[in-house]
């Protein structure tokens, strides 16, 4: 290996194979060591040391060189600053002139002396001590003070220190290299290798004849061969070994300008031909791509995740009326702000065949997230606008067979006593499948069902749908715990007898429990039941049996219970006001309803739903523009679907069009704070349409000299929609 190395630091022919190695994510560990940032002072000297004063005897001295290994003694002041030194050296000789004992050595210290700060590097101690021809040194602070003693043999011990690091890193980083090398000899023996050569090769590192003894390896040997037969400085050849590509580079080794051996290194590059042929395929399938945009008959543009155009067809900008080379790369948040298309990149939510006014023309919009990783990466928007009334037929025909489907189901839903399914519920979101499904499996059993979810949720429709999935052939039976009076709540949940008390209806009164037998019992706002009837309402789901108020008779109870509520019951059971054993025996199965604004890409499936149950009741509502669909999608609908189904309802009632617009919906909090922050609004299409909507509405209308049923055939939009649009641009 350190036959590879030194070629490695002395071949010019081999710098980008160093860069390579220095650039490797293992050479952080030797890299200090490359680049001279070695060891300090501080961590090689002599922390065990003495010091004396000048005003020392030599009775004083003499004992504290026994007590240290140095040859040196620091010589102090009164403030423990290094003033001088006195060696060993000088010691004997002193005592060669047979002088008192009790002599101080201050005439005898040398004054002055050289010293070290704790922070020089070994190099730099070297050639300090080397310089001025000494072994030895204090090494003193900042102040002066002397906190240890350097010498000679320290650093040679430091040096062999470094080495023996040097080596050990240099060795992780051989066998850490992202490429196979190799060492080989003149007679073709391994002299050094690193483990991915021997993973690449199938060897291991016994094997050190391995290309004399395996013929398989004859195309790296023959390599090899023009290198030590000197046929060639440099081989090089791409080979397939073991389903591996391979790339195999040879290099000469010399020693002391003798040719000894060669450097085999070898480059898996299969993964990056790989990577070649899906990028090829890739550019294949975007030109397919390109083919089938450009031949679509919508407008589609392709986006990127700063909603920035960067592919668009000739449907598109045949709309506009523009080039794509004015479009490509540009933002369509400044561009076609009407779109929107950030709003479904933020959120990730697809927006399918929402009408619109584009450029003069009524319009389906769809735009799709394009998604890596649940995180969305593009878009695509697509704009429907020709053939749209053969559409319209078509979806005049499906919405007539979807009535007579929603007819015959719900006479299915009048025999059970209920007016919604699991189907009803409207949604494909993650959140709102689990909880349907979970639903599905709570109404094939006679366990209790506790619903859970905030006010608005629609808490009511999966007790209905659980009820109507169910096998229960009797009646739904809901019961508003917070509506009746607590007076009268045990008559109206177990009924009562003829004549059980003044004012009884004569023949008595079948109760709550009984009217649903065989059937459902819908316990809605359980959390305001009073706690005596918790008491009694525990003992019936216990016992499966009760008496009517005022009879001996016991009915057996054969009836799935169904609970709901917005509160908190465990908080009210730490209050005190709800049961603890009630609580556990209604959670026997629990459905947590998301809200919302936790399922915001329901919306538009909510929306159809609402605007269907809408037009059953006798509105006209063919749906909601795309602008009032990203206005209503920015909402955070606290008061969930109750809230949503209010807002449309209104809108139902105040609409101008066929189709519920942006101006016919409230002002949303959110919208109030938006205008209260100046911002600037960008233009429209960038001075790049050649007219905005308002001034064609105006164009169109002279043309017509004022005729708005000839000007709404100009622009190819119904009078209602020009109506609605003169309103809004306020022309008269």
């Amino acid at each position: 290996m350190r036959t590879v190395i030194d070629y490695l630091q002395k071949s010019v022919k081999c710098k980008k194979l160093i860069q390579k190695v220095l650039t490797h994510p293992f050479s952080f560990a030797i890299m200090p060591l490359i680049r001279g940032d070695r060891m300090l002072a501080t961590d090689i000297m002599t922390k065990n040391f003495v010091c004396c004063s000048k005003h020392d005897t030599l009775h004083d001295v003499l004992p504290l060189f026994i007590r240290t290994h140095s040859n040196m003694l620091p010589v102090i002041d009164e403030s423990n600053r290094l003033i001088g030194i006195i060696t060993k050296n000088k010691i004997f000789k002193i005592l060669t002139t047979q002088p008192s004992f009790d002599t101080t050595i201050a005439e005898y210290y040398h004054p002055n002396p050289i010293y070290l700060s704790p922070n020089a590097t070994i190099e730099f101690t070297r050639q300090y001590l080397l310089k001025h021809k000494v072994g030895h040194a204090p090494v003193v602070n900042e102040e002066m003070v002397p906190i240890g003693v350097i010498s000679t043999e320290q650093l040679l011990r430091s040096y062999n220190i470094v080495l023996s690091q040097f080596e050990s890193q240099l060795a992780l980083l051989f066998h850490n290299l992202n490429f196979g090398l190799l060492s080989i000899d003149t007679s073709f023996q391994i002299n050094a290798s690193n483990s991915l050569a021997h993973q690449l090769l199938n060897i291991n590192e016994n094997q050190l004849n391995a290309f004399r003894d395996h013929p398989e390896l004859h195309l790296i040997r023959e390599l090899i061969e023009e290198i030590v037969q000197e046929r060639a400085k440099v081989a090089k050849k791409q080979i397939t070994w073991n389903d591996l590509n391979l790339y195999v580079h040879c290099y000469p080794l010399h020693s002391h300008d003798e040719l000894v051996g060669a450097m085999v290194i070898l480059e898996d590059v299969t993964q990056i031909e790989q990577t070649i042929n899906e990028l090829q395929l890739t550019k294949e399938w975007e030109q397919k791509l390109r083919s089938v945009i450009e031949f679509a008959y919508d407008g589609i543009i392709l986006v990127n995740k700063k909603a920035e155009i960067t592919m668009v067809n000739k449907g598109f900008t045949d709309l506009f009326g523009l080039e794509s080379k004015d479009l490509l790369q540009r933002s369509t948040t400044v561009l076609f702000p009407e779109l929107a298309i950030e709003n479904v990149i933020q959120s990730g939510i697809s927006i399918l065949n929402t009408p619109q006014i584009i450029a003069g023309q009524q319009s389906l919009i769809s735009i799709l997230p394009i998604k890596e990783k649940e995180e969305t990466i593009s878009a695509i928007c697509k704009i429907t606008y020709r053939g749209l009334p053969h559409l319209h037929e078509a979806l005049t025909k499906v919405k007539k067979l979807e009535k007579q489907v929603s007819d015959y189901q719900n006479e299915i839903n009048n025999m059970k006593g209920t007016k919604y399914t699991l189907f009803d519920i409207a949604g494909e979101s993650e959140a709102i499948r689990k909880v349907k499904h979970e639903a599905t499996l709570a109404a094939k059993s006679m366990s209790t069902v506790l619903i859970v979810g905030e006010s608005g949720t629609g808490k009511e429709l999966f007790a209905q749908g659980i009820h109507a999935a169910s096998g229960q052939r009797g009646a739904f039976v809901q019961v508003n715990c917070a509506a009746i009076p607590s007076e009268l709540l045990e008559s109206e949940f177990f009924g009562y007898a003829d004549g059980a008390f003044t004012g009884a209806k004569k023949g008595g009164m079948k109760g709550k429990f009984e009217l649903a037998q065989n059937g459902t019992l819908f316990l809605d706002e359980i959390g305001d039941m009073s706690l005596p009837l918790q008491t009694k309402i525990l003992r019936v789901l216990q016992e499966k049996e009760f008496q009517p108020i005022g009879s001996g008779v016991t009915i057996h109870l054969h009836t799935k219970i169904i609970a709901a509520t917005n509160q908190n019951l465990e908080q009210l059971i730490s209050e005190g006001k709800f049961r603890a054993d009630l609580y556990y025996r209604l959670h026997i199965m629990r459905l947590n309803i998301p809200p919302l604004r936790e399922r915001i890409e329901d919306l538009p499936d909510i929306i159809q739903s609402i605007t269907n149950r809408l037009n059953q009741s006798g509105f006209y509502v063919k749906g909601v523009t795309h602008s009032a669909l990203t206005k209503l999608m920015r909402h955070t609908w606290s008061g969930n679907v109750r809230e949503l189904h209010n807002v449309l309802e209104r809108a139902a009632n105040i609409k101008t069009g066929d189709y519920i617009d942006a101006d016919d919906l409230p002002t949303f909090q959110h919208e109030t704070e938006e205008k209260a922050l100046p911002q600037q609004i960008p233009s429209t299409y960038k001075d790049k349409i050649l007219s905005t909507e308002k001034e064609m509405i105006i164009t169109a209308l002279k043309e017509a000299k004022g005729n708005k049923s000839k000007a709404s055939q100009l622009l190819g939009i119904s009078r209602p929609w020009l109506y609605a649009k003169m309103k809004k641009y306020q022309l008269e």
